[in-house]
Order: C-alpha cells, then structure tokens, then sequence
C-alpha cells in the first residue's frame, strides 16, 4: 500500500505539469480559504469555521486544527459545492493569545485563520468613592456562557451576587459599595471552572449631617461611613470639638451634638480618626425659635424662645394672625416670651415669631377633649314651673375656660321644633325674660329642656339627657258671693276665694250677663287685682225677677297672660229699690205724722182731765 501511494503521487507529479503546458488555456482554480467566526472569545466560546473553494477536494477529507491539537469533529468530508461550515468550542486548556485555525490535506496545509483566546479580566468604572458609591464591573475572558460570582473583600469576604457570561465570555455587573472600613477592598470575579480576576476599590471616608441647618442649641446628627475601623473619632464644629464617636468594625459612627452659641452663617464640621481619615461638610446657623410645650390648652402660659435674630431686635410674636406680645432680643439675638394661650378653636395653631429679617413659624395643638356633659338641676324632672321659668345645671370645669353653655327647650321630645335656644351662656343658669315666657300647658304634653357645655376651645360636650316640666295655668276662682239664687242688693258685692300661681301677680276677669250663655253682657271688669269688687252707684243692677236672674263668673290671669278657664256661672237676683229720695221723704212724712198723733192725744187726754 505505501508503494502504491509513492507511486500515486509521483505519477501527479509528472503528469501535472505536462497537463499545464499541453491546455495553458484552463483558468486557474481559486485558492480555498476558510473563516473563523467570532475572531474572538473565551475559552469554551462557540467558533463557526466555514470554507469556500473547495471543489477541487470533493470528498476528500479535510482535518481540522486548532493550534496542534485536531478538533474533535474532524476530519470533514467536502461536499459536492466546494463548500462547508461547522463549529466547535475553544477548549478550556487553550492559553490566552492567538491561535491557527488550520484546514489540511492528508500532505499539506489548505487554509489558515485566527481566533485569539481572551485572558480573564476586570476592571472598575471607578476605582475610589464612598461607601454607597454604585460601581460597574465589567469583564471578559471567563469561561463563555458560564456563572461568574462576585466577592467583596470587606472585613469579611461578603457575595455581592452572580451573572452569567455571554457567549464570547464577558460580562457586566453593577453593585452598591456596603459599609467598610477606609482603604483600598478587593473586588473578585470567579467561576467554577477556575477563571478569576481582582480589581481593587478604595473607600473613602464621607460624613452626613441631619438637618444641614439650624438655630443654636437644635440637636444635629452626625453619620459617618467609611473611616477606620473600630477607630475613635471626633467631631470638630468649626474649632471646637462638639461630641466623638468610637466607629464599627466597617467604619461607621452616628454621634449627634448641640448647636454652639456662634453667629449665624455656615460654619465646618469636621469628623477625623486617629489615622487621620478625615471628611469635613458645611452646616449652617440661621434663627430658631422653640415652645416649652408643643399642646395644651386654652389659658395655659406658654413660653417662645428665640437665638440668632437680629441683636437688640424688635420681634413680634404672634398666635396666628393676631400679635400676642412684642420684645427685644438681647446683644446675642435670642429672646423669651411668655404669653396665655388665647381663645381658640381645638386643633392645630401657628405661632410666628418675626424681627422683619429673620421669621420662625413653630406649630401649637390645642386640646381636643370634650368637657363633661352638666347634670342638670332645675325644673326638677316632671316638675312645675312658672311661666319665666328659672333653669339651673351644675358647674362643668374644664383645662380651657372658659365655659359656656347652650340652652334648649322644646315641646317635643326629639327637639325637631326648638320653642327656645341660648347659646354662649356663661353661668350655669338662665331664667327667662318677660319675651321668653312659655305659655301654659298640660303635664301630660309637657315641654322638654337640656344643656351642652362648650369650652375655650369650642370642645362641645355631648347633650345631656332632657329633662320634662310643665307650665300650670291658675285654677279657676270658686264663687263666694253672691251665692246662687238670692236675691241681692242693687250694688252688688262680688266676692271669691284668691287663687295661686307660679307666676303671680294675679289678675281677674269678671263678667255679669244676663243670659246663662254670656251672650248679653251687662257687665265686664279686667285687670281687677283683688278677688272681690262692688258695684259703683252708676253700675247698679236693675231688679229683675228671680225667674230671669243674672248670671255671674270669673277667671284669673297669671304674670305670664295664661289665663284660668271661667268659674262655674252664679246666678242671683236684684229685687225693687225706691230712690233715695223717696226713702228720705217718706220718713219726714212719717216722722210728722207720729207728731201729729201724739199732739192730737196729747190735747185730748187733757180735756178728758178737766
């Protein structure tokens, strides 16, 4: 077989260049070429290889190499195009650099292309910054396709997480710095299959403060990250060290300190360790103003206090918008004034302090409870009462004075129709005036009352349960004289027993008719103050029959116009009376005839003697 193949080739050798010089008019075949894609990659990266111009090695065996070592898929047999394409995986014992990618014959070398193998590496968006800095990684060369873990080197080697590489072996991944120590920290990106790379980042120290303004004598908080560890460090405001802190074993401290009594404007705070890690941020000292007490209420002293206004400065306190007190700030710009909290409405109240420069607005709570509903005492319950009724509850006491109270009554029991409303009473009783009098009722349809109280704060107390009471009218009078059926003198005494009532005084009503219905008045009296009254000469009765007699009745009135219902009717009767003057006549007639009959026997008794 061997001499067979020697033969073989030598008969090429011959026969070629005679073939040439005999047909010099055959175009000359193109030289194959193969191309390698990517160019470039990690290793374990997916190379296509494809080759064109091959067609004067149709069917033959092509072998393939990368560097020394013949891939595993070939050799390849060239199909009738001329062409082919496969792929395979750069191995994981190729070297980072460059590497030929050959295609041959059994006797020499066909084609040659590249593909160059990428060391592993990262790198660092940025190198130094605080802790909370987000830094990017970005790497290549890793295993492609495969997981690459991420280490923090802090105090312990913290996992920042993981990503997949791409399919050429890069990759990039973003994190937050965590809380570390100052100094430079080592990054570090592996895989399982052994690729690793470092960078380093150097964390820098970085103070905050809260608030970054304020009046002299406001707490202030200092945080600090990223200065040594477990390392004492102290805090300077402007030259004057203000508080120190001993750090965590990562480098953070949070101390907080007062304010110094300098001028306004914005001075330095600095934060240094022992090794001199150091960070330094601006503060500033502007006008403050603070309340003793944040709520309270109504009447309560309440003290504002003010630092950095204007020295020897007017400033005006207010209580919303109404001016409670003016003073002047002292050589230094800080003032005290005491005021009472005024008359207002429960709930949230601006006090402002201002010198017309420098304005302070601080927030007062009023007190939202309620005082306690009154009991109340007078009408007692279903009692009586006269017409200008007198109301009368207990005293409610409550932190904001003072208290007022409002004032119901009704004659219906759910107060839809209100007869008579007091608001803003400032004694715990009320008695009706003369327009206020109720009129009289029934105790089975009585009227209703109730009280609420309301404190400085205008907290209302819930209503309290109501309590009934009635308005009696008087009684009707009981007839005296005359008494019924007799017969009267002309000048008639009219008499009958008093009558009593709540709302004195009492006046009568007295009517005379003839008819027992009243319908023909003879006589009428109002306003008659006492429970009797004779007739005057000119209102005398004219006689009449006892068949055909008078009638008579009377009602009382109250102070309060409620009047009685009428007496039941008398009767009586007025018999005949000569006139005065007559009677008068009639008795000298009288007298002169008796004197007449006793001179007559006088005279005759005398000569009767003789």
């Amino acid at each position: 077989m061997k001499h067979q193949k020697i033969f073989r080739i030598l008969t090429i050798a011959v026969v070629l260049p005679l073939l040439l010089m005999v047909i010099p008019s055959t175009p000359a075949l193109a030289a194959p070429i193969i191309n390698v894609s990517p160019a470039s990659g990690a290793v374990g990266t997916m190379v296509t290889v494809t080759g064109v111009n091959f067609d004067s090695y149709k069917g033959d065996n092509i072998y393939i190499f990368s560097g020394s070592d013949e891939i595993t898929t070939s050799p390849i047999v060239v199909p009738q195009t001329g062409s082919f394409s496969f792929s395979f995986n750069i191995p994981a014992s190729a070297a980072p650099g460059r590497h030929w990618i050959r295609a041959k014959s059994e006797l020499t070398t066909l084609a040659l292309s590249t593909f160059t193998v990428i060391k592993n590496k990262i790198k660092l968006d940025t190198e130094a910054g605080e802790v909370g800095t987000e830094v990017t990684i970005d790497g290549e060369g890793f295993y492609a396709d495969r997981v690459v873990t991420f280490f923090y080197d802090n105090r312990t080697r913290d996992m920042l997480g993981t990503i997949a590489a791409t399919a050429i072996g890069e990759f990039s991944y973003s994190f937050t710095i965590p809380g570390s120590a100052a100094g430079k920290h080592k990054i570090t990106a592996e895989n399982a299959e052994g690729n690793s790379a470092e960078a380093e980042f150097e964390v820098i120290p970085l103070i905050t403060l809260s608030p970054t303004s304020g009046a002299i004598g406001e707490v202030v908080t200092v945080s600090g990250t990223g200065f040594g560890s477990r390392s004492v460090v102290a805090v300077y405001f402007r030259y004057t060290e203000v508080a120190y802190a001993k750090t965590t074993g990562y480098g953070n401290f949070t101390v907080a300190f007062n304010v110094p009594a300098l001028a306004p404007g914005t001075c330095d705070v600095k934060a240094q360790d022992g090794d001199e890690n150091t960070d330094k941020t601006g503060f500033t000292i502007i006008a403050g103003a603070s309340l003793d007490r944040t709520t309270g209420n109504v009447g309560m002293g309440l003290t504002v206090s003010g630092t950095g206004f204007i020295a020897g400065g007017t400033v005006t306190v207010k209580y919303d918008d109404a001016t409670i007190v003016t003073i002047i700030a002292d050589s230094k710009g800080a003032f005290a004034a005491t005021f009472q909290v005024p008359i207002s409405k429960y709930g949230d109240h601006t006090i402002t302090a201002s010198d017309g420069v420098n304005t302070k607005q601080l927030a007062f709570t009023i007190e939202s409870e309620a005082p306690p509903i009154p009991a109340l005492l007078l009408p007692a319950y279903t009692g009586e009462v006269e017409a200008k009724a007198h109301f009368d509850w207990r005293d409610v006491t409550d932190l904001s004075l003072p208290i007022t109270y409002s004032l119901q009554v009704t004659s219906e029991r759910d107060f839809t129709s209100i007869v008579l409303e007091k608001s803003g009473l400032t004694r715990s009783e009320y008695t009706l005036t003369e327009g206020e009098k109720l009129a009289a009722g029934k105790r089975e349809a009585p009227y209703y009352w109730r009280v609420k109280a309301i404190d400085g704060a205008a907290n209302e107390s819930g209503w309290s349960a109501p309590w009934s009471f009635y308005v009696a009218a008087p009684p009707a009078p009981a007839l005296l004289l005359p008494e019924t059926g007799i017969k009267a003198d002309a000048e008639v005494l009219f008499d009958w027993r008093d009558v009593t009532n709540l709302s004195p005084p009492i006046t009568y009503h007295l009517q005379v008719a003839s008819d027992k219905n009243f319908a023909s008045i003879m006589l009428e009296e109002t306003g008659l103050t006492r429970s009797e009254y004779t007739l005057a000469e000119e209102e005398k009765l004219a006689a009449v029959k006892k068949e055909a007699p008078y009638y008579w009745r009377v009602k009382a009135i109250d102070s309060a116009a409620n009047e009685s219902e009428w007496s039941m009717p008398g009767a009586f009767h007025v018999g005949f009376t000569m006139p005065g003057w007559v009677i008068y006549l009639l008795i000298g007639l009288g007298a002169l005839l008796i004197g007449f009959l006793v001179f007559w026997l006088g005279r005759r008794t005398a000569y009767y003697q003789s």
